[in-house]
């Protein structure tokens, strides 16, 4: 698994590196298409840049140097971030996403965790929602919703469902370990760095094909700030007096 790795994460390396390399030049001979060149150099850019971090990611976790940089925050703004930030990646995939917080539209939903590690979570499992989605409407959901495991501890479960082809029986058992990917592109770390952020913040991470036979439903849950509750009939009390008071205005 380990030389496969490398010849996967060379192929990776090497992919961008050139086209990076060849666009260069073309700007040179070709300056009329400066910003079409300077896009394309950006576009490979980053994917270096995200093959490099996750090395460096299974690198701190292998050596157990990872660690969290804990703040409290709205979950909810974190998925909605998330979901413009691939706004353009969705338009261009011709795929509908649909952001749904609960079945009660203003459910709030306070952690404490790592924003970035967290925002990285929700990016990998949402770009593989995309990149696996064949491009119907409304292909893929983004849902988070409350659950209680215990009388004193509730948790908050985010599921990210696509319609895409599903994941191959083969890998579904060892899917969230290293260098395990079907996938032409990608390194195979991705889902391992996934599982490794979720559990350090107390959580878990599954995935399973949907039952009508339609792609697969990634999930994962994280502890509830004891606050969430209280803090979110608040924020429903707040937008609620709002919503008064601008019809009252109004009238």
């Amino acid at each position: 698994m380990q030389e496969e790795f490398i010849n996967v994460a060379s192929h990776e390396l090497r992919t961008p590196t050139q086209a990076v390399l060849a666009y260069s030049q073309l700007v040179q001979k070709h300056p009329e298409k400066t910003e079409e060149m300077i896009q394309a150099i950006y576009r490979n850019a980053k994917r270096l840049q995200r093959l490099t971090n996750d090395i460096l990611d299974v690198t701190k976790i292998e050596s157990k140097t990872f660690k969290l940089n804990k703040t409290h925050f709205s979950l909810n703004d974190l998925l909605s971030s998330v979901v413009d930030e691939y706004k353009e990646n969705i338009d261009k995939a011709n795929i509908k996403v649909r952001l749904l917080h609960n079945e009660i539209d203003n459910e709030f939903f306070l952690i404490e965790a790592d924003r970035q590690r967290i925002t990285q979570v929700v990016s990998n499992l949402l770009d593989n929602a995309i990149k696996f989605t064949k491009g119907k409407v409304e292909d893929v959901e983004v849902i988070a919703k409350r659950e209680s495991k215990k009388v004193d501890r509730e948790i908050v479960v985010v599921n990210i469902k696509d319609t895409g082809s599903g994941i191959d029986t083969e890998i579904l058992p060892k899917l969230f370990t290293k260098f395990v990917t079907k996938s032409e592109t990608g390194t195979g770390l991705g889902l391992f760095i996934c599982k490794s952020i979720v559990e350090a913040h107390g959580g878990k991470i599954w995935a399973e094909n949907n039952t009508d036979g339609k792609g697969a439903t990634f999930n994962f849950s994280l502890p509830l700030n004891k606050q969430s509750k209280q803090q979110g009939q608040q924020k429903q009390q707040e937008k609620f007096g709002a919503a008064r008071l601008a019809e009252n205005s109004n009238g």
